[in-house]
């Protein structure tokens, strides 16, 4: 294991095959690994807890299903209370790829500014087509949001600025830490060199009047707090970043098309849908919905 201060925080629900691949990949490039489990079957934990004496890293299982922002502040307590200078976050599907870590704590070191660093994010490669998906950027050229999966961040942050909102149980709950870091003056990095292997959702493509879309597969309980939290976000953040308040708005009317057209379950894809838009504007938060 590397001796370089950092805890890769792996968040697992029903783990699938590649978790063990996952795990293995990443417990050679971090000093320490701690998995934190969301309520899965005794029968899907086993390979779990046996990996953790193999590959000699923490199991956390908390029983239920948190949602994601409670097993990541889960995770980066642990990691702070053993010393780590630095949390590596990762959905259970996301493969790091040989020497990711070096170069990420290579672009903080080199970087002019490095106190005002809160999120150093990587490459997102498509698993299904290893095409980089870029984050949106802010008008000063740095990433504006960062996915949650790859992020390496320095523990202090969580100091500055907080953990992560837990009422937003599961989807943006990267969009909220990033827009809230950069509130309190912090900037996010690209990483070109480091590259990560990620997949959202169980994507399809389609066409759509000569254009491609991808449909997500998401379930109808994935799709209230999706869209729920988009609109959360929007009304939180639009007078400082007004065009992304925009995009994440449009996302809701676009995915809504894709779902009644392409997907499985579309009526009751339709009705999350409206159902997370209404508890937004009334401003209902925390688990509605059970995953």
């Amino acid at each position: 294991m590397a001796k370089n201060g950092v805890c890769a925080i792996i968040i697992s629900f029903r783990p699938p095959a590649v978790v063990p691949g996952n795990l293995a990949a990443a417990r050679p490039q971090v000093e320490g690994l701690v998995v934190v489990d969301n309520g899965s079957s005794e029968q899907s934990l086993a390979p779990i807890r046996r990996l953790s004496e193999e590959l000699d890293f923490h199991l956390i299982e908390n029983g239920a299903n948190l949602g994601i922002a409670a097993a990541l502040n889960v995770g980066v307590k642990w990691a702070k209370a053993q010393g780590f200078k630095w949390v590596a976050l990762f959905d259970q599907d996301s493969t790091m790829t040989d020497g990711f870590m070096t170069a990420m704590l290579h672009e903080y070191d080199i970087h002019p500014e490095k106190e005002k660093v809160a999120v150093i994010t990587p490459k997102h490669m498509e698993l299904e087509t290893g095409k980089w998906r870029p984050p949106a950027f802010a008008v000063d050229g740095t990433p504006l949001i960062a996915i949650t999966s790859g992020s390496v961040m320095p523990v202090h942050i969580f100091d500055h600025c907080g953990y992560f909102e837990e009422d937003l149980i599961i989807d943006r709950v990267d969009d909220e830490y990033c827009l809230r870091v950069r509130s309190y003056g912090y900037t996010l990095v690209l990483c070109r060199q480091a590259f990560l292997r990620h997949s959202v959702g169980t994507p399809t493509m389609h066409s759509l009047l000569g254009k491609k879309v991808r449909a997500t597969n998401y379930g109808a309980k994935r799709r209230y707090y999706l869209t729920r939290n988009r609109v959360v976000m929007a009304k939180r953040y639009w007078r400082q970043y007004p065009r992304w308040a925009f995009w994440t708005m449009f996302a809701i009317g676009h995915d809504l098309v894709v779902n009644l057209l392409f997907e499985d379950h579309p009526w009751s894809k339709m009705i999350t849908t409206f159902r997370g838009i209404f508890d937004a504007l009334r401003g209902r938060m925390g688990k509605v919905v059970e995953l």
